[in-house]
């Protein structure tokens, strides 16, 4: 288990082998529960659970479980790192995110799920949004995903985007994502402009 810190505040990153899941994972959890910070953890199936090492399943079979609550973006930076660097994750190209950010309100397909994103201000919170949910779930707890980045001149002017310290990833509800439209989602943001990199999560 590694420990992060970023902003005063502690984050435990694990990885283990779950065997009621027969998947690898890979956890991100804030020590302290109760600020409202939210857990994430990457799943990957394991091709030969009865047989000999884990050999990881491509990646359109990993899926997040997301956990409500808030992660600052250098956190969550910092982790999506070390999962894509530990090679546990195996491109198949047998399933393809089809979307981009190029409208204020865009539709995503993967594996014939239907995803919304839009981006818009907001004006309640002074910032940038990015959000994501499915639109063709059967699940009516209205799960989504999205990413505010605070303005640093909402009294007038074109939007100024606040550094990446600032920026916050917030998940509404338990949520379960393919791994591929999780990706894709924080891909396209970091692609847009509106995330200025500053010093990652320390540990």
């Amino acid at each position: 288990m590694e420990c992060w810190v970023h902003a005063d505040e502690t984050y435990q990153m694990n990885s283990m082998y779950l065997l009621p899941d027969d998947a690898w994972a890979y956890e991100m959890t804030p020590a302290a529960r109760d600020r409202g910070r939210m857990s994430l953890i990457v799943l990957i199936p394991d091709a030969t659970p009865d047989d000999g090492p884990f050999t990881p399943k491509g990646s359109t079979h990993a899926r997040v479980v997301l956990e409500e609550g808030n992660l600052p973006w250098p956190v969550l930076s910092r982790f999506l790192q070390s999962v894509d660097s530990s090679g546990d994750i195996v491109d198949d190209e047998l399933g393809e995110v089809v979307g981009d950010l190029s409208l204020s309100c865009n539709t995503w397909r993967f594996a014939g799920r239907s995803f919304e994103v839009n981006s818009y201000y907001r004006c309640d919170h002074d910032c940038w949004c990015y959000e994501i949910y499915e639109t063709n779930s059967a699940n009516s707890n209205n799960e989504y995903l999205e990413v505010r980045i605070p303005d640093l001149q909402p009294v007038g002017g074109s939007f100024a985007p606040a550094a990446a310290a600032q920026v916050m990833m917030r998940a509404q509800g338990s949520w379960l994502v393919p791994w591929p439209v999780f990706r894709h989602f924080v891909n396209a943001i970091s692609s847009s402009g509106d995330i200025i990199e500053d010093l990652p999560a320390r540990g």
